[in-house]
């Protein structure tokens, strides 16, 4: 059965559905379209217990408002919106418990570009090419999000039964350390001059204003090849890759990025790296660091074991009490015996001391 779950309560600069992507189409030129940060988005989804590739809300920017129609569970991953239900700050990378009525409102983030709500079950969309995912220029798939519209589910949460609650041993850092991204050489890597290829590792870069799902331009040091043109005849490219255009400015391919291109394929983004850099906003600054495809699998496998396998566990309900604060119930339960996740009117407020 599918629930009215969500209303988007005001117009967001961009949201839309996201899952992980619409893949096996490539050779017919269909970009793969899907979650930016996959890093955040998953676990959104394994903290929620949802299947691989559920589909959940990618908000890129924050300023958003959202009404629930239905009591459910969702969980906020990614970049730092503030998240408030009803005015009351909640913790990200947390499930929070969702009753019919309650609002969420996301700010504006300082830092970083995209927040993932995630809703247990995942959003209910009908699949384009095996895939719920939207493609931020054409009409494929999905559903880019505007104020008025309703997101459904297939759950609703019976608040009374909720005796145990997922939680993480980690919390990425992905969105906190340095600004370091690794690339492996491209196919057109050594058409570029010796002072070029040093620049690209000692020289620091610059997301610029020019950016979008389909890609974004990088600002710094312009780079130069040796025999004085940066154009190849079109030929495959992909997420993650780096062009160098004529004006000698690096170009990155993002998720709804075409599948040929004709400038020089000078380096591709490692998986880890590009889920990272994703999250960058304009302005900010970052370095490149040359990899080999070995080292690159490798961060990956270490990444996938740290955040993706056994990092959720599950706390018992260890005590549960109404009290009454100012005329009002409020309703407390502690998870664990080591009384640390406690949850007030079924949500994980974020409290400061």
């Amino acid at each position: 059965m599918k629930y009215k779950i969500i209303k988007i309560s005001s117009e967001p600069i961009f949201s839309s559905i996201q899952d992980e992507g619409r893949y096996a189409f490539e050779q017919f030129g269909v970009p793969n379209s899907g979650a930016g940060d996959k890093l955040s988005y998953r676990i959104g989804n394994l903290l929620l217990g949802n299947v691989f590739n559920s589909a959940s809300i990618e908000i890129l920017y924050g300023n958003t408002n959202f009404e629930f129609l239905n009591s459910t569970q969702i969980c906020i991953t990614g970049a730092d919106m503030n998240p408030k239900v009803n005015g009351i700050p909640v913790k990200m990378w947390e499930i929070i418990n969702i009753s019919k009525g309650d609002k969420l409102a996301l700010e504006a983030s300082s830092k970083n570009l995209r927040a993932y709500l995630s809703v247990k079950n995942g959003i209910e969309l009908g699949s384009t090419l095996n895939s719920k995912s939207t493609h931020s220029i054409f009409d494929l798939g999905g559903m880019r999000l505007s104020a008025g519209d309703i997101i459904h589910s297939s759950f609703i949460n019976d608040e009374s039964s909720i005796k145990e609650i997922n939680f993480l041993k980690k919390i990425p850092n992905h969105l906190e350390r340095e600004k370091v991204f690794f690339a492996t050489k491209g196919p057109e890597f050594d058409l570029l001059s010796d002072k070029s290829k040093m620049d690209i590792e000692d020289k620091k870069f610059k997301l610029s204003n020019r950016m979008s799902r389909t890609g974004a331009l990088i600002e710094g040091s312009r780079l130069e090849v040796k025999n004085g043109t940066s154009d190849i005849i079109s030929d495959g490219v992909s997420k993650g890759t780096i062009q160098l255009p004529k004006d000698g400015n690096m170009y990155i391919l993002l998720e709804d990025s075409q599948r040929i291109g004709g400038y020089s394929r000078i380096l591709n983004l490692e998986s880890t790296s590009l889920w990272a850099f994703t999250q960058l906003k304009p302005g900010d600054e970052f370095k490149i660091v040359i990899t080999t495809i070995e080292d690159a699998q490798k961060r990956l496998k270490e990444l996938n074991s740290i955040f993706l396998s056994n990092n959720i566990f599950s706390e018992k309900l260890f005590a549960e009490k109404d009290i009454y604060v100012e005329g009002d119930i409020m309703n407390v339960k502690i998870f664990g015996e080591s009384k640390e996740y406690i949850y007030i009117n079924n949500m994980p407020l974020k409290i400061d001391f």
